[in-house]
């Protein structure tokens, strides 16, 4: 409950540090588009799958976090490039890690290798999408587009749900 809490207070702090030269978080190397080239049609990958699309939601213009799992059934690992999405004016791929003092603390990360024949889970307090600058007001339960882009300019669109803060904490 306490790491749920944190992670909370550090999406909506995000924009303030971001604001102020990055105090503290490394977000440099953020991707704000995608890796195929915004507006082009990318393929595919094979043997790749996203389930559970998921995003957390905070009040107002407070940074979202997107969540999900993907499986590479493939012979080879794969990377996760990239991520963009209409709904947000902004998509990165972030990690959340606890420095050797126990304080929480937010990084952008260029690409997230997905293993062969295995699974890696976008989940709160570890791997997530931040979503910045929403174009426009969502809804609790409203679908939204997401599409992740990997290497080899490669992507696959999947549906995420819009879920409250409240009801996703464990």
């Amino acid at each position: 409950m306490k790491e749920a809490i944190m992670l909370a207070s550090l999406l909506v702090l995000a924009p303030l540090v971001h604001a102020q030269g990055m105090a503290g978080m490394s977000m440099g190397g953020a991707k704000s588009g995608m890796a195929t080239g915004h507006g082009t049609t990318a393929m595919a990958p094979k043997n790749i799958s996203v389930q559970d699309c998921w995003i957390r939601l905070l009040p107002g213009a407070a940074p979202s976090a997107g969540y999900f799992t993907i499986e590479n059934s493939g012979d080879q690992p794969v990377s996760l490039t990239g991520a963009h999405t209409d709904a947000f004016g902004m998509a990165m791929l972030h990690e959340t890690h606890k420095d050797s003092k126990g304080v929480m603390g937010m990084s952008a990360v260029h690409d997230v290798p997905v293993p062969a024949k295995g699974r890696l889970a976008f989940a709160p307090g570890g791997y997530h999408v931040m979503l910045e600058k929403p174009a426009r007001p969502l809804h609790i339960g409203d679908k939204v587009a997401l599409t992740l882009a990997f290497g080899g300019d490669r992507a696959l669109t999947t549906q995420c749900e819009a879920r409250s803060p409240a009801g996703t904490v464990k």
